[in-house]
């Protein structure tokens, strides 16, 4: 896939170049946090991501209230090594967990030696800063959408894996708050109704924190349904959200 079978298909097909594409069509950048996702680094995307130019949002009937969408979380691999982001001068790849050791912004050789001086340091030394050794993604999709229900991610974020599990809950928070104040987020394309990563067990703990903080209501329409299954668990966190697991770390365990 991408630019090669692009530029093949031109040759063979006549499809339309990858030159072409980018001149007729916007096509939206994913922007990496820096550190630790912000809401700053949220709203940027959703920004580029969910402009109605770019993504539609559902089309509901008047009175109907907008279908809800599941926040998927998960890690990706990604190589070892920094890059330079022209857009905000900075320097990328570094891990979240330590990146806040040392000014990333490239203001001169001299900044940039130091990025390198507090990678050479031994680890757990005051200072030393990490390479990503994977990223974790976070993208939102649609419950009930059959027409433009690809998860579109919001958050990229280098980790070393250091993480734990409180840490991981704050900048969930703060994103999935972004996402909810947002004027492309849930106004125009429905509220969050889950949160679903693997069983990893800092996810795990994540979840906990922050969808095992309240119980549904008794007297709510939804807990006048809830409350007399026997068993079920009718803990949430704010806003209603769950937090779910997919069915394979489900069923491993």
């Amino acid at each position: 896939g991408g630019p090669r079978l692009l530029y093949a298909l031109n040759k063979s097909h006549g499809l339309a170049s990858v030159t072409t594409i980018n001149r007729h069509n916007k096509i939206p950048q994913l922007l990496p946090s820096i550190a630790s996702p912000s809401a700053e680094d949220a709203s940027t995307n959703i920004t580029s991501f969910f402009n109605p130019e770019i993504k539609p949002p559902p089309s509901i009937p008047h009175g109907e209230t907008l279908p809800g969408n599941v926040v998927i979380v998960d890690r990706v691999a990604i190589n070892e090594k920094c890059q330079y982001c022209s857009r905000r001068n900075c320097i990328l790849g570094l891990c979240r967990e330590h990146a806040d050791a040392v000014d990333l912004q490239v203001n001169s050789l001299e900044s940039v030696e130091a990025v390198q001086k507090a990678l050479d340091l031994p680890k757990d030394s005051p200072g030393h800063v990490c390479y990503g050794k994977d990223a974790t993604v976070l993208a939102i999709a649609p419950y009930t959408r059959a027409d433009h229900y690809t998860p579109v991610p919001i958050i990229v974020s280098p980790s070393c894996k250091s993480e734990k599990g409180d840490m991981l809950a704050k900048w969930l928070k703060i994103v999935v708050a972004a996402w909810q104040r947002h004027k492309y987020g849930e106004c125009l394309n429905g509220p969050l109704w889950a949160i679903a990563t693997d069983g990893e067990s800092t996810f795990r703990l994540a979840k906990f924190l922050l969808y095992m903080t309240e119980q549904v209501a008794p007297d709510s329409d939804l807990g006048k349904i809830l409350h007399p299954l026997l068993g079920l668990n009718c803990w949430t966190g704010e806003h209603g959200l769950v937090g779910t697991c997919d069915p394979k770390h489900i069923i491993k365990r």
